[in-house]
């Protein structure tokens, strides 16, 4: 019998398939859902995995009463991760309210009313740390002067220059006045 061999086409392969700088594997969190209100008896002894931005909707409705955050996802520019909760299914907006979301780990997340939980997101709050803008620095030495040390200036770009005023046109001389 003749021996099949299968061609490598690539060695390099990503999630999904996509190529390497294209293709990012989603970060995700993880939480528990709950049957009561304090957290005391979880559907499940293990965490359920949550992808940051993708809704979950309740495995049984009715029946989950919260939910509590076991890890975060990371979110870009250092922003903030916040499990959003819906009473309502498919991440809709909650009719009890927003008393249940939050981005603490291991804190029981439940309505006070009681309400069931129909849905769960993470989402990113904020921006976090975003790019500063180019600078210039320009240095220039004060020839009328041998004791003043070279200054520096750096401007940040889009920021308005600062204002300077001058009563004479000739530039080659400073003009000094004092109101009283």
């Amino acid at each position: 019998m003749p021996l099949i061999r299968r061609a490598v086409v690539g060695t390099t392969s990503t999630l999904f398939g996509g190529a390497p700088s294209q293709t990012n594997a989603p970060t995700q969190g993880s939480v528990t859902f709950y049957q009561d209100g304090a957290c005391l008896e979880p559907l499940s002894n293990m965490p359920t995995p949550l992808i940051l931005g993708e809704c979950q909707n309740a495995p049984i409705p009715p029946g989950i009463l919260a939910v509590s955050i076991n890890s975060l996802p990371t979110c870009e520019n250092y922003g903030t991760p916040i499990l959003v909760v819906s009473d309502q299914p498919n991440c809709n907006n909650s009719t009890v309210g927003t008393e249940a979301d939050s981005g603490q780990l291991d804190k029981c997340q439940a309505y006070s009313s009681g309400a069931d939980i129909g849905s769960v997101e993470f989402i990113c709050y904020g921006s976090g740390i975003a790019p500063v803008s180019p600078t210039t620095t320009s240095t220039s030495n004060d020839p009328y002067s041998s004791t003043n040390p070279p200054t520096t200036t750096t401007t940040v770009e889009n920021e308005p220059p600062p204002q300077s005023y001058s009563s004479s046109s000739d530039d080659s001389c400073c003009c000094c006045c004092v109101v009283m």
